[in-house]
């Protein structure tokens, strides 16, 4: 009898102990707003860079970044009652999608249909890239949905293509009833451009044919940032020195006539190392520098934390025409042109959206080819973490070829030894070995990661009731879009959609 009680004693305490938990993260998640607030602002980032710019808006507006800038995720209905004014900056992610902290708008916008706005006014700040057809797709999505809801727009939708934030002026894109000083950049704190130097550059799957993949080591030029786990690095890619020999041989310059620009001097053909070149240029020389448009920055996971002394980069190489061996033009520019000792531009980017794992807690990491650099810089956390105790960790990866001498192996069965509670691997491709024992039917791994969930639902499970946090790293396309399909599978929408509003299931997919 005293053992019954003492069971039923301790089951409502740990039931209390997580309703209390469930209260104080929902507290923290649904903030109030200040008695007089009129004024929110609310982002949807998968990067990082909407969430930038709203921070720096409410900084504009002396709003308390605290209390009046939230994820879309975390908005709403009471919200929407209780101001008079809401910006909205988002970015669209994918095929004209929402970024993961706005995927729950949606069924925000079904109870707006039974809950006119009438009262509220709103501006929309979209980010997007023109290159895809679904430009600011889901900017205008909510647009939409506010007008419909009785809101009144502010003006235009404010669209923004491949914003940097090292040139973009936050007058630039905001509405006007945001008053800023013209002459300031979108952030003014941005620290001066940081520069590497490559020291080490390793091929991790020589024996593959097809995208090689390639590990590079730089140290930093002046002194040493720090970065977390899970952010990025803007990388300013070249374009190959035969590429602008070629060009200016056509449009008749000379490259070595030296030119001063921004307070530098080196020769033509260095400047425009990191610029578009039309294919027919109708500038003079004396435009050309004003003229002709930066390449664009090209966005990578870092696969090593700043304890570590080194900043780690994990880079599929892209060929594109592999007679011609037309690379991919940052990938090409990383692994291939770029000889050890060079030194490049890489502005580092704060990610939150990917911080706050606790390290004690489990960590379930999945991914695929160059995803491994995000899955590294986690474990590598976790090393370095203050914690007396950290969590389990699962490594789930999906490669191309299981030959146990490949150097990207060798870095798994490693990980296994050092850092991992558990590995499960997929290879895509059957090792040459089976190959030539004509066994082409049987495989020892699964071909993809989904498939490794599938198999393993119920330990996945198990690892998510203990709270444990699901981190994705790598192409969203194919792996990226089969991880979340079978993670609904198992786990359920609204389970996922929970993980998503408790911060456990990130994605760093591209």
């Amino acid at each position: 009898m005293q053992s019954l009680y003492l069971i039923v004693v301790l089951s409502v305490t740990w039931l209390a102990l997580c309703f209390a938990m469930w209260r104080l993260h929902r507290a923290r998640l649904y903030r109030k707003l200040e008695p007089d607030a009129s004024i929110l602002i609310t982002y949807a980032s998968q990067t990082g860079n909407a969430q930038a710019i709203a921070k720096r808006c409410a900084t504009a507006l002396n709003l308390s970044e605290n209390s009046s800038v939230i994820a879309l995720n975390a908005l709403t209905l009471e919200h929407l009652c209780n101001i008079e004014k809401i910006l909205f900056v988002v970015s669209t992610y994918g095929d004209g999608e929402a970024p993961d902290n706005g995927s729950l708008f949606t069924k925000l916008a079904k109870a707006l249909s039974n809950n006119p706005l009438n009262h509220l006014e709103y501006s929309v700040i979209a980010l997007g890239d023109k290159a895809y057809p679904e430009f600011c797709a889901f900017g205008y999505q909510i647009n939409q949905t506010m007008l419909s809801a009785g809101a009144q727009l502010l003006g235009d939708v404010i669209t923004v293509d491949n914003y940097n934030e090292q040139t973009t002026k936050l007058a630039d894109i905001t509405p006007g009833w945001i008053k800023i000083d013209h002459e300031l950049t979108l952030n003014p704190a941005i620290k001066s451009l940081q520069y590497w130097q490559l020291t080490q550059r390793k091929l991790l799957n020589p024996d593959c044919n097809d995208e090689k993949l390639f590990q590079l080591s730089f140290k930093s030029i002046g002194p040493f940032p720090s970065w977390q786990a899970g952010d990025l690095i803007d990388i300013q890619p070249h374009q190959s020195t035969d590429i602008v020999e070629r060009w200016l041989l056509k449009n008749k310059f000379n490259g070595n006539t030296w030119l001063t620009h921004q307070g530098h001097q080196q020769p033509l053909r260095a400047w425009l190392l990191a610029r578009e070149l039309p294919e027919n240029c109708l500038y003079s020389l004396d435009e050309l520098l004003i003229k002709l448009p930066y390449l664009h920055k090209r966005s990578y996971s870092i696969a090593s934390v700043s304890q570590e002394g080194e900043l780690q980069l994990i880079v599929r190489l892209v060929e594109k025409d592999k007679p011609a061996s037309i690379f991919g033009l940052a990938s090409g520019f990383l692994s291939h042109d770029c000889e050890i000792g060079h030194i490049i531009e890489g502005q580092i980017r704060d990610v939150s959206s990917h911080h706050n794992i606790d390290q004690s807690q489990p960590i379930i990491l999945i991914g695929a080819g160059s995803g491994l650099a995000g899955l590294k810089a986690q474990l590598a956390a976790r090393t370095f973490s203050k914690h007396k105790q950290t969590g389990d960790s699962w490594l789930i990866f999906g490669e191309r070829n299981s030959n146990p001498i490949l150097p990207i192996n060798q870095q798994l069965f490693t990980l296994q030894e050092t850092q991992l509670t558990k590995l499960n691997c997929a290879y895509s491709q059957i090792n040459s070995q089976d190959a030539h024992q004509g066994d082409l039917t049987h495989r020892k791994y699964p071909k993809y990661v989904q498939e490794i969930l599938l198999n393993e639902q119920h330990a996945l499970k198990e690892w998510v009731e203990e709270g444990a946090v699901i981190y994705v790293c790598g192409c969203l396309s194919g792996m990226g879009e089969g991880v979340h399909q079978a993670l609904i599978e198992i786990l359920g929408q609204s389970t996922l959609e929970t993980l998503q509003l408790q911060q456990r299931y990130i994605r760093d997919v591209y």
